[in-house]
């Protein structure tokens, strides 16, 4: 079993490190659980920094199984990450409560950021439901392996 102190785990990352890379990937995995049945769904974000949560754009078809998880879900958990290889490598991992947004609780800019992330998506011709949600970040955490801190 790796412990936090063997050099291929990586280091711990500072709260502005966590940030600046949540800034800067804005898609991830959200994980969800129904009964204990776990689903995990590749999604794009937008991190507000100044409230602390990611925020979703989520399109629902109709019978969404996805639906159904998040109103099973009391707490999800995001996790971004990049992997170059085995010596370079950073994750993060939020965790917290899912709420649903109403349109006047997303501002211009988060918007705006969410689509410069992810695009405009293309439902004029679709049976989605779209609904933001905010991803409240009661815990962040994450960690990173870059090749010249190995042999620290």
């Amino acid at each position: 079993m790796a412990r936090s102190s063997d050099p291929w785990y990586g280091r711990t990352m500072t709260d502005d490190a966590v940030t600046d890379f949540l800034n800067e990937r804005g898609t991830g995995v959200l994980a969800l659980a129904e009964d204990r049945r776990a689903y995990g769904i590749p999604v794009a974000f937008a991190y507000d920094e100044a409230n602390e949560r990611a925020i979703f754009d989520l399109g629902f078809a109709p019978g969404s199984k996805k639906r159904s998880f998040i109103e099973a879900t009391e707490e999800v958990c995001l996790t971004v990450y990049e992997h170059v290889d085995s010596d370079d490598w950073r994750s993060v991992v939020l965790t917290g409560p899912l709420r649903e947004l109403s349109a006047g609780e997303v501002d211009d800019d988060v918007e705006a950021w969410f689509h410069a992330v992810a695009g405009d998506i293309d439902v004029a011709n679709s049976e989605l439901d779209l609904q933001w949600y905010a991803l409240e970040a009661r815990e962040r955490s994450g960690r990173f392996l870059e090749p010249e801190r190995r042999s620290e």
